[in-house]
């Protein structure tokens, strides 16, 4: 037997929905703190109880020391997570940039110092594949000596810029002469691989 809840058919015990394979279930009954939703078929918690008990310090103390412990566990399981949910998880991590830029920004800062091997590590690999991009993106008729004085004479707080960046999402130039420019360096970050029709 199903009733309706939340827009979905639910079924009305956990034995229904162990058996149908479902993780939870609605019965319409409040539960011991007075939440009307649906269950878990585990532990027949209510969906708010369990969330307000998994944001309690304890669990978050308990989820730490467990995570210290199980450091490779945990991030294969966070990789595999990130794998099989990797269009919602860019997504989800594109909305909270937006919605806590000084504290992501923050807490990015604190990671670099903290961890300045892997900091290292992170540039070298983004300078080679920018470099292989290059290479790529560069036809054997472009003019190496023009593309050289063009970086050679680079104002102070500026950076070369391509006007139709290489790897765009909508368009890719080529690394020739005819598509640098300059670009004051702030400027240029916030364009990134942006096309910008003048």
């Amino acid at each position: 037997m199903f009733v309706t809840a939340d827009q979905d058919y639910m079924p009305l015990t956990s034995t229904e929905a162990k058996r149908l394979g479902l993780a939870m279930y609605f019965t319409g009954v409040p539960c011991k703190n007075g939440h009307v939703t649906s269950r878990y078929a585990s532990s027949a918690e209510c969906f708010f109880c369990r969330k307000d008990k998994n944001q309690s310090a304890a669990v978050k103390e308990k989820q730490a020391a467990w995570g210290l412990a199980n450091n490779e566990q945990r991030s294969a399981v966070g990789k595999e997570r990130y794998e099989r949910n990797k269009v919602w998880q860019q997504l989800r991590t594109q909305a909270k940039w937006v919605a806590n830029k000084e504290k992501v920004t923050e807490t990015n800062n604190r990671w670099s110092l903290n961890n300045p091997e892997k900091m290292r590590l992170i540039i070298r690999n983004r300078n080679k594949l920018r470099n292989l991009i290059v290479r790529q993106q560069r036809p054997k008729w472009a003019n190496l000596q023009k593309i050289r004085h063009i970086y050679d004479n680079c104002p102070e707080g500026h950076h070369v810029d391509h006007v139709i960046p290489l790897r765009g999402k909508t368009v890719c130039g080529l690394h020739i002469e005819t598509n640098l420019q300059y670009m004051p360096a702030l400027e240029n970050i916030k364009k990134s691989n942006k096309f910008q029709v003048l």
